[in-house]
């Protein structure tokens, strides 16, 4: 048994579906990007020469992109990956801030309070909301932004797929910021044929014992490497539009909502930290635990073929303080569609097994 890493592609499993990702967005004017960080750098070039306040716990390739036409200024996030509100506004007050990037971690939406004290300054500082879906994308379309990115390879098996949308209003606003430009679904594409090739390698070890393990993971990382580098905008692939017709979004949910509730449970017994609070109804990318020697239990798990990922590396400048011990203690364990109720008390066996190793629990106190 497999868990975790990059999704394989098994097409005859494909079906029909009238309840894709396409129809769930159907109200907002949305265009369709090979990343997530393509439909980000769109928004970017719109919003040429802002200030952007963004937090200082967030993937490097955001604030990379943001940086190549924005000033980035970081606010810190708790462990519990809340902001200070009041300290907060100071920011947006001191460096006379254009742009908030806001952020649901892990799924998890902002407690309400906060998304009503953005909506306020929306109106009091006129800011412009980036809200970031990634996380939680199928937990929330949207809350306050006026403007949405998510990563849609994040969650489905496709080879590539990102999305920028808004509401029909903004549309117009957002032209305008593109200085007459009308970025369109006719968005140049590039070749995702090697990425498909390492999706079907997966899917042939995973089902059929092919020696190819090395391969496929090879292949995985050198993609992963060149979306690293790249810095042009390209449409989603005409496979992926292909593919994301097939993959319905309701049963996506409920599994990973069902896979959650069961690890939840399991960690709870285990004495394991949950990173974040969670609600039954919300729908996780993945669940992220802090534990005192992070790097000793992923390397544990991946020698029992469960691999789990790291959100996120900070490797900047900022990332001392808190977000330096949030990045240095959180695992995001697995819980997406492809498991069910054995690959989750696999999972739990390989957790529990783990503590006997010191690489287990550890309370930290108050987060």
């Amino acid at each position: 048994m497999e868990l975790g890493s990059e999704f394989a592609l098994d097409v005859l499993q494909l079906r029909e579906t009238s309840d894709t990702v396409f129809a769930y967005l159907k109200e907002f004017h949305a265009l369709y990007t090979d990343s997530g960080r393509s439909a980000l750098r769109l928004l970017s070039d719109a919003l040429a020469g802002a200030k952007i306040l963004a937090p200082d716990y967030i993937c490097r390739s955001v604030t990379d992109v943001l940086s190549e036409t924005c000033t980035v200024i970081d606010y810190p996030v708790s462990r519990r990956f809340l902001a200070d509100l009041d300290q907060l506004e100071e920011l947006i007050q001191k460096h006379s801030a254009h742009v908030l990037y806001f952020m649901h971690y892990f799924g998890a939406l902002q407690p309400e309070e906060t998304r009503r004290r953005v909506a306020e300054w929306k109106e009091t500082y006129g800011l412009t909301v980036i809200e970031d879906t990634t996380h939680s994308l199928f937990t929330a379309k949207k809350t306050v932004g006026d403007y949405c990115i998510a990563s849609l390879r994040k969650w489905f098996p496709i080879p590539d797929g990102g999305v920028l949308y808004m509401d029909m209003e903004q549309r117009a606003a957002f032209m305008g910021g593109n200085a007459g430009q009308k970025p369109k679904e006719g968005l140049k594409q590039k070749p995702v044929s090697r990425k498909v090739q390492a999706m079907m390698l997966k899917h042939l070890f995973l089902t059929e014992g092919l020696d190819c393990n090395a391969r496929y993971r090879e292949m995985f990382a050198k993609e992963e490497e060149a979306l690293n580098v790249q810095k042009g905008v390209y449409g989603i692939s005409v496979l992926s539009r292909l593919l994301l017709s097939h993959f319905p979004v309701a049963s996506m949910c409920k599994r990973r909502r069902d896979n959650a509730a069961l690890l939840r449970a399991g960690l709870k017994r285990l004495g394991y930290q949950e990173a974040v609070e969670t609600e039954s109804s919300e729908v996780l990318l993945a669940l992220p635990v802090y534990v005192p020697k992070r790097n000793a239990l992923r390397q544990r798990l991946a020698e029992q073929k469960v691999y789990c990922a790291v959100h996120w590396p900070l490797e900047r400048p900022s990332a001392a303080g808190e977000a330096g011990w949030m990045e240095n203690h959180i695992i995001s364990l697995p819980i997406d569609q492809r498991y069910g109720e054995k690959e989750m008390g696999y999972l739990l066996k390989c957790l529990e097994e783990s503590q006997k190793y010191g690489t287990g629990v550890e309370r930290f106190g108050s987060l």
